[in-house]
């Protein structure tokens, strides 16, 4: 019987939750903004935290959050 509350990242990756896969520390820097940006991941060091004052500062100007994913 498959554990639903576990959640399968698109590469493989098995986590204990959905959220604990938004807050994990191997996300490429591109999900984690996209991550930060939407609400669903909470900075985890000050580098993070930055990024997401930055993000919106943006936001409140009417400017988007451009992403170059690799």
């Amino acid at each position: 019987m498959k554990d639903s509350s576990k959640y399968i990242a698109p590469d493989g990756s098995v986590y204990a939750s959905y959220q604990d896969y938004c807050n994990a520390p191997d996300l490429d820097l591109d999900l984690v903004q996209v991550k930060l940006w939407n609400g669903q991941r909470t900075p985890q060091n000050d580098f993070e935290r930055r990024l997401l004052k930055e993000i919106q500062a943006a936001s409140e100007q009417g400017r988007y959050l451009e992403i170059y994913p690799n």
